[in-house]
């Protein structure tokens, strides 16, 4: 069987018994999503890689007490969080700076696109941390209600709740700064 078609679990497992191909298929597995949450919360690419490279240092170190309490995406999304606030607290009250990208040859579509996309960014990055988790878990990530709750370390209640609160919040934010009235 090719490390592709093994479950998160078995490749789990096969890296714990000793073979290291199965830690490069997890990372290979799961390094977008990775980055892609440690963008939203460092709001800068360069630190959300260097976060995604430290995160897969820890997770090779870790993995091999890995128990199984949760599913391996959990495991590593908690891990993801913890560098990532780390890498925070580290930088203290530093503003991140995002860098636009040179727009100029691109389409007009793709910077309309492009700008939307980091409008949308700016307002999940402004609501609660919690309720940003959410949205990033379910709606980013396309988590189940069940598989958020077991990332985040609560209720599926919770998670609901969090949920409605965030696109509530969405809502209203986006209608007060005009979004989509472009």
């Amino acid at each position: 069987m090719k490390r592709d078609d093994l479950s998160d679990a078995q490749l789990v497992k096969r890296f714990k018994s000793g073979d290291p191909g199965a830690f490069d298929a997890i990372v290979l597995r799961f390094q977008d999503r990775v980055f892609r949450l440690a963008s939203v919360w460092l709001y800068d690419e360069q630190s959300a890689a260097d976060v995604t490279q430290e995160v897969f240092v820890r997770g090779f170190r870790g993995l091999r007490k890995f128990r199984f309490r949760s599913a391996p995406f959990t495991w590593l999304y908690r891990v993801t969080r913890n560098v990532c606030n780390e890498f925070n607290r580290s930088k203290g009250s530093e503003a991140l700076i995002d860098e636009p990208p040179d727009t100029s040859s691109m389409p007009d579509r793709q910077v309309a696109a492009l700008d939307s996309a980091r409008r949308v960014r700016d307002l999940v990055a402004r609501l609660p941390g919690r309720q940003r988790e959410v949205v990033m878990l379910r709606i980013f990530e396309d988590l189940s209600v069940k598989e958020t709750a077991s990332a985040m370390g609560c209720r599926e209640g919770t998670v609901k709740a969090l949920l409605h609160k965030a696109t509530n919040g969405l809502r209203i934010s986006m209608n007060q700064s005009g979004f989509g009235n472009d």
